[in-house]
């Protein structure tokens, strides 16, 4: 009798703590959600509209400001966010069924890349037009690779993307990136709490490489979230863009 006694004490702790866990998660996504949604709308009230290069198409807000790297590079007609030292983000999940991606949405967001600068060695060369990136996507390990990142500037996958600044100096951002090109070939991490050491998922390879440099973007150091990145007080808006039911661009930048 007694052993079944401490057993009923055991599970009703065990499970006191699992909604203890669960009602926290919960309120930390919902604050993070509020916090970006509120982030993201105060970035788009400053835009002015810029008649003299909007399109039908697309739509132009410029953010005044006094910011040396610009917002987006234009290539081949194509408008692609970001600059050297940038972290791409979309809210969205992409893959699963609905209620998963709603979940994951929810409670991580989708995806994350950064930005990189022009660098060669022997091993592979990168440009202002590539991105670092863990994405999870294909079979097997799934390492981490330095791609194109024109597909960010275009609605074939993301409807909306937020362009993420750190302040830092033009050495640290180059600091940020050789360690993040040394995170290329880490194989993803699909458990996105241990083996951090030696795997890494798309925001955690972000946060590794400015935790370098001495800048958290992990605040509540359990798993780094898109929201993390976008709500982290190190991190600015420099870049928005989503798409409306017409299919118009609507940009908006610091420049």
């Amino acid at each position: 009798m007694l052993m079944k006694k401490y057993l009923k004490y055991i599970l009703i702790c065990l499970r006191s703590v699992i909604i203890f866990i669960l009602i926290g998660a919960i309120l930390s996504a919902s604050v993070k959600n509020v916090m970006t949604s509120v982030k993201v709308s105060n970035f788009k009230a400053k835009g002015v509209y810029q008649q003299d290069i909007s399109t039908d198409n697309v739509k132009f807000y410029k953010i005044e400001s006094n910011e040396e790297l610009p917002s987006y590079i234009v290539k081949d007609n194509l408008i692609i966010p970001g600059a050297p030292g940038d972290i791409l983000v979309t809210k969205e999940a992409l893959l699963g069924p609905s209620f998963v991606r709603a979940f994951i949405t929810f409670f991580a967001g989708g995806h994350a890349a950064l930005c990189t600068d022009s660098y060669t060695d022997l091993d592979f060369t990168l440009s202002d037009l590539k991105s670092i990136e863990a994405t999870g996507l294909e079979e097997g390990a799934n390492l981490a690779s330095s791609s194109y990142r024109t597909y960010w500037g275009s609605n074939d996958i993301y409807n909306e993307v937020i362009g993420l600044r750190v302040r830092t100096t033009e050495e640290q951002r180059q600091e940020v990136l050789s360690v993040a090109s040394s995170l290329i070939g880490d194989p993803y991490n699909y458990s996105f709490l241990f083996d951090t050491t030696n795997k890494s998922y798309c925001s955690d390879l972000v946060s590794k490489a400015y935790s370098y440099i001495g800048i958290n973007l992990n605040k509540d150091d359990f798993t780094t979230s898109i929201y993390d990145l976008i709500v982290s007080g190190d991190t600015y808006i420099s870049y928005y863009h989503y798409y409306d039911s017409n299919g118009t661009k609507n940009i908006y930048y610091l420049g």
